[in-house]
Order: C-alpha cells, then structure tokens, then sequence
C-alpha cells in the first residue's frame, strides 16, 4: 500500500498547539536558512502520526489477536513542509512496517514498524504523577487527530505521554545538570536555544488500545512515571538524550513510551 503525505505550516501549528513545541525550525524561515537549511520542517512527531494511524489500520484490517504491540521508528532525515513525501505500507502475519520516502530523491526519511510483543512489564523507579480522567479528555479534544479512532488512540496516548515528558520539570533538572547555563523552564524551551533532533522512538502498549471505548478504559484516571534521562556524549560530538515514561491504569501498565534525542555539537555555543 502506497500513498502521497504532503505536511504544510498548519500541520505544525497543529502539532504545537497540541504540544506546546514552537521551535523556530519548525515556523521561521529565516532562522532556518541561517542554519544553512532552505526550507521549514514539520515535527517528527507530527509526522510520524500518520505513520502511527496507517500501520494502526493495516493491522486492525487484520484482525489482531495479540495483547501487546510494539512500535518503534528511526527518523533519519527532517520531513520537509511543501515537499511530497511517499508513504509505503507492507504488511507481513502480525507485523507491519512503514517507509516514508522522499517522492524525488526516494530518500528514506524515517522507517517504522508495528508488531505483536511480550507482556508490558511495570517499570519501578522514577516520581509518580496522576492525571485525572477529565485532564485525559480535554486533551483528547486538543490532539491533531481523532482520539477515539481505534486506529489513533494508542498513538494519542504516545503523543500525551510525549508530551509530558518534554514539558516535565524533572526532565529538564536532568538536561541542565548537564547544562547549566541553559535558561528555560521546559525541555520544548531547551529546543529552541539549541539545535535538537530526535533520533528513535519506541512505544511498547496493550492492544485495549486498539478497541477504545468512550473513555479509553481509563476509570477516573491516569497514573505515570518519567524514568530518569541518560545522558552520553560530550559538547564537541553532541549529546544524546534517551527518556523513558510509562502510563498505567489501576497498576497495570497501559503503554510506554522511550524518546531519544540528539544536540547537534556544542563546542561554540
């Protein structure tokens, strides 16, 4: 299965107003092509929900039978605005993958896959926040999407759980350990003052979240926790940054997500 993505600005204002991420590269042209770049980009993130939703629905017109799936992407290259971009679907028992190719060049922009895994164990460690249900709806109803599609909502609970990793005081007390002269008040805030880029991003979740009901099999509200950040590299090479959040209902893990980022080098900042 094939099929042309076109993202546009308003896809990532979208993307931002859901998440709050208004990072310059993804908005000012001209901050873009000082650094040496000719065109604004969408948000992986933004992107890679279109991935989320047609691998989703490839494997529902399958019927799953599985408890767990697991998805896990390699963006190599950023998703260019006003630039066509092919999305190539293959689907092979209970795993599906995806490409999303520059129509042009057929450069491979980021690569997914969508299969069946083992049981989601709970991961211990890390400080617990609760979210109630009416806090999960209302954000439901800001998602760039629809929330309560079967084949979108495991991919709305991977961008909430994102979201709070990105917006978390305790992630960004482990970013400015290591960089203290950093002034912001958020990681979003981080990636606006230096050059980031997200490398992977895997979400291991329970296939409830292929068959949603009205309220998400949340039953008044959502627990999780931000395992902390490991931090490699140094200012001459970069840093990397890989996080690890995990949601939970009534104790049992619902879907865990691990981000991982990249600072462009440092040296001269």
């Amino acid at each position: 299965m094939s099929m042309i993505l076109n993202y546009s600005v308003r896809d990532a204002e979208e993307w931002a107003a859901f998440s709050g991420d208004y990072n310059p590269i993804h908005f000012d042209l001209q901050y873009v092509r000082n650094m040496g770049a000719e065109q604004l980009s969408v948000h992986g993130m933004r992107a890679m929900l279109d991935m989320k939703r047609h691998l989703s629905a490839a494997l529902l017109a399958a019927t799953p039978k599985e408890d767990f799936y697991s998805f896990s992407t390699r963006l190599r290259h950023p998703v260019l605005c006003h630039t066509p971009y092919q999305l190539q679907i293959t689907e092979k028992g209970s795993q599906v993958t995806g490409k999303l190719l520059d129509s042009a060049t057929q450069e491979i922009c980021f690569s997914s896959k969508l299969t069946a895994a083992q049981p989601l164990v709970q991961v211990n460690g890390g400080q617990e926040h609760r979210l109630a249900l009416a806090e999960v709806m209302a954000l439901s109803q800001q998602f760039p999407g629809d929330a309560a599609d079967a084949a979108q909502t495991w991919g709305f609970f991977d961008a909430l759980l994102f979201q709070l990793v990105v917006k978390s005081p305790e992630t960004l007390a482990m970013v400015t350990e290591t960089l203290p002269e950093l002034a912001a008040a958020t990681l979003i805030e981080v990636f606006a003052q230096i050059p980031v880029v997200q490398t992977h991003h895997e979400t291991h979740f329970s296939a409830k979240l292929l068959s949603p009901d009205a309220h998400f099999h949340l039953v008044d509200h959502l627990d999780y926790a931000i395992q902390p950040m490991l931090i490699v590299g140094n200012r001459e090479s970069g840093f990397v940054l890989r996080t690890e959040i995990q949601a939970r209902v009534q104790q049992q893990p619902l879907i865990t997500t691990a981000v991982t980022l990249k600072t462009w080098p440092l040296a001269g900042n």
